[in-house]
């Protein structure tokens, strides 16, 4: 099998397969993408595409495996030990998925693999703009120092994204600092501004596909409670107005503080089974 770096140039080569909201991706700094080919028609035999995690501490550095294709499941076993080969350069230590449909012959192959597979809730759950629309806290206006992003030129808004990443120790995305100011839905990202300086933010990503995913929500100062409710609410409000109320909102729940906030909003919401799976990456002794 030859094996071919997917980078952000050529990735709409292989457009038919891989899932539209994965392939933007690709071109960010920690995504990565390997594609075997059959050496004699170039056909494509498998494909991987991951993302790394903790890349600031080595020690607890891992990665995501976003999409796995694979035209044969016995195509799995070369393609994972190219992706190990790939991975040692980046001191990995622990490779994880959560993939809601899968193949039971490509679970099985991943299980030879070394991936412990378990079937799980998904973290992620599925609201639309009307049912955010909905809630009790958008039923009142934002205060007027809560704004679109639009407004902020350059300069303001990345030094208010610095300034809260500086003391947010997780944030959802390795990369939000480095990442195009358009990459962020202009218009329903929103941040609050406390003695003119940015000391919130709320920012939103919408797919290629239609579904928007809060991707940065945290505020800083003495009244960083009230101006999360209050971004929340501009949002809310926003999106009501540009997207049709059936839109999709992609909530993923990555930690305590998202989960005790999805449910007190959307009680009882789950999300889809999905397949998760986790092994450790060691470096094979020569």
């Amino acid at each position: 099998m030859d094996f071919r770096t997917i980078f952000g140039d050529n990735i709409d080569e292989y457009s038919d397969l891989v899932d539209e909201d994965v392939a933007e991706n690709m071109g960010r700094m920690f995504f990565h993408g390997l594609a075997g080919h059959d050496p004699d028609d170039r056909s494509l035999l498998s494909l991987l595409i991951w993302e790394l995690k903790s890349v600031e501490n080595i020690r607890h550095t891992s990665s995501e495996l976003r999409f796995i294709y694979a035209a044969d499941p016995s195509f799995i076993s070369p393609l994972l030990e190219k992706y190990h080969e790939e991975v040692m350069n980046d001191k990995v230590k622990k490779t994880f998925f959560e993939i809601t449909s899968q193949e039971p012959d490509t679970e099985e192959a991943l299980s030879e693999c070394g991936f412990s597979i378990k079937r799980v809730e998904s973290r992620d759950i599925d609201v639309t703009v009307d049912e955010c629309k909905g809630l009790p806290v958008a039923k009142k206006d934002a205060p007027p120092y809560i704004q679109s992003i639009d407004i902020l030129d350059n300069q303001e808004f990345y030094q208010g994204l610095m300034n809260i990443l500086f003391r947010y120790e997780n944030p959802a995305l390795e990369d939000l600092a480095y990442l195009p100011r358009q990459w962020y839905e202009q218009t329903v990202s929103c941040y609050c501004e406390t003695d003119g300086k940015v000391t919130g933010l709320l920012l939103v990503h919408a797919c290629p596909s239609g579904i928007l995913i809060p991707v940065l929500f945290f505020s800083v100062g003495a009244d960083y409670k009230m101006n999360l409710i209050e971004m929340l609410r501009f949002s809310i409000a926003r999106a009501a107005e540009i997207y049709p109320g059936d839109t999709v909102i992609r909530i993923r729940r990555r930690n305590h503080d998202v989960n005790v906030l999805s449910e007190k909003f959307f009680p009882g919401r789950t999300g889809r089974t999905a397949v998760a799976g986790e092994r450790s990456e060691k470096r094979t002794v020569q």
